[in-house]
C-alpha cells in the first residue's frame, strides 16, 4: 500500500575491531549526531549490562571470543538499524515504539543464538525513533556471519522478508518494494559515514586521544621526578646548611680552647670549672643543630 507506513531494516558487515568501536561509539552517543536533540537523549535505551561504556562493551566483546582468534578477513560484527517511516511511529507512541524495537531485537536473538554477542541501543533523540543492534555472530565457538546470513543478496532479502512478517507487520509497518538502497531522511547520512570516512576518522581520533593520554602519563612522571629532585636539593641545602653552623660552632670552640690555653695560668679552679661547662653548651647547641 503507497500510503501506508513502511519498515526500515538496514544491514552491514563491520570488518575490523576498530570498525565495532566506531560504531559503538556512536550508539552509545560519545559521538553525538548533529541532528539529534540534547533534551531528548534522556529517551535513549542503552545496554543492559555494559549501559554506556564502550571499553566495557568491548571488553566483553573480547571476553565472549573464549580464545578464539578470527581470521584477518574475518567479519567482527553485524549491524541491523530497525526502524520505519515517521507517520507510523507518531500512531504507536513511546511504548509502542519500545515493543516495536523488543519484538526486533526478540527475532535477533532467536535468529543468532546464545553463542552471539547482542548490543542493542535504541535512539530517540533524532527525528525517527530508530534502533542499532551490533552482534557478535558466533557459531560453533568461532566468528562465523556467513552461517547466519547466508553469502547472497538473494538471503538477506529472504530476511527482510521474515522479519517484516514476524515482526514489523504486527507493529502497522508495511514491508515496501525491495530496493538497492535504502531511502530514509534521518538515517543515510549515518550509513554512508560508518561506510566510507567515519571508522577511519574515528580509529584516527582514538591514537590520537591514546597518544594524548601517554603524553599527559610522561608529563606526569616528569612532574613527579622534578619534585623529587627539588625535594633532595632542599633536603642537602638543609645538610650544608647545619654543617656551615657546626663549622661555626667549632670555629668558636676552638677559639675559646686558645683562650683558656693562654689564660690557665692565670685561672682559678672556678673559673676552669665555669669555661668547662661554656664549652659543654656549645657543644650541646652544635648537635642539636645538627640534627634538626
Amino acid at each position: 500500500m503507497a500510503g501506508s507506513p513502511k519498515m526500515v531494516f538496514a544491514f552491514q558487515k563491520v570488518k575490523s575491531r576498530s570498525g565495532v568501536r566506531a560504531l559503538l561509539a556512536h550508539n552509545l552517543r560519545y559521538e553525538k549526531p548533529k541532528n539529534a536533540k540534547p533534551e531528548r537523549e534522556k529517551y535513549n535505551v542503552y545496554p543492559k549490562n555494559t549501559k554506556r561504556d564502550i571499553n566495557k562493551t568491548m571488553l566483553a566483546y573480547q571476553n565472549n571470543l573464549n580464545g578464539h582468534k578470527p581470521r584477518k578477513n574475518a567479519v567482527w560484527a553485524h549491524e541491523y538499524v530497525i526502524s520505519g517511516s515517521r507517520d507510523g511511529f507518531k500512531g504507536l507512541g513511546m511504548n509502542g515504539s519500545k515493543s516495536y524495537f523488543k519484538d526486533a531485537v526478540r527475532f535477533l536473538k532467536e535468529m543468532y543464538g546464545p553463542e552471539s554477542l547482542i548490543i542493542p541501543t535504541i535512539h530517540f533523540d533524532e527525528r525517527t525513533p530508530h534502533l542499532h543492534v551490533v552482534i557478535q555472530p558466533i557459531k560453533d565457538g568461532k566468528l562465523n556471519g556467513k552461517a547466519f546470513t547466508g553469502g547472497s543478496k538473494h538471503a538477506m532479502a529472504q530476511l527482510r522478508t521474515r522479519f517484516h512478517k514476524d515482526v514489523a507487520l504486527k507493529h502497522g509497518f508495511e514491508r515496501g518494494e525491495p530496493k538497492n538502497k535504502i531511502k530514509h531522511s534521518d538515517l543515510d547520512q549515518h550509513y554512508k559515514l560508518i561506510e566510507t570516512q567515519l571508522p577511519v576518522l574515528r580509529e584516527e581520533k582514538n591514537r590520537l586521544e591514546l597518544g594524548i593520554l601517554h603524553g599527559q602519563s610522561d608529563i606526569d612522571s616528569y612532574s613527579q621526578e622534578i619534585q623529587n629532585k627539588k625535594d633532595e636539593l632542599n633536603s642537602l641545602e638543609k645538610n650544608i646548611q647545619a654543617l656551615e653552623n657546626e663549622h661555626l660552632s667549632i670555629n668558636n670552640e676552638l677559639k675559646i680552647l686558645n683562650d683558656l690555653r693562654n689564660n690557665t695560668r692565670n685561672m682559678t679552679m672556678s673559673d676552669l670549672n665555669e669555661a668547662i661547662e661554656m664549652l659543654n653548651n656549645l657543644d650541646r647547641d652544635r648537635r642539636s643543630s645538627f640534627r634538626r
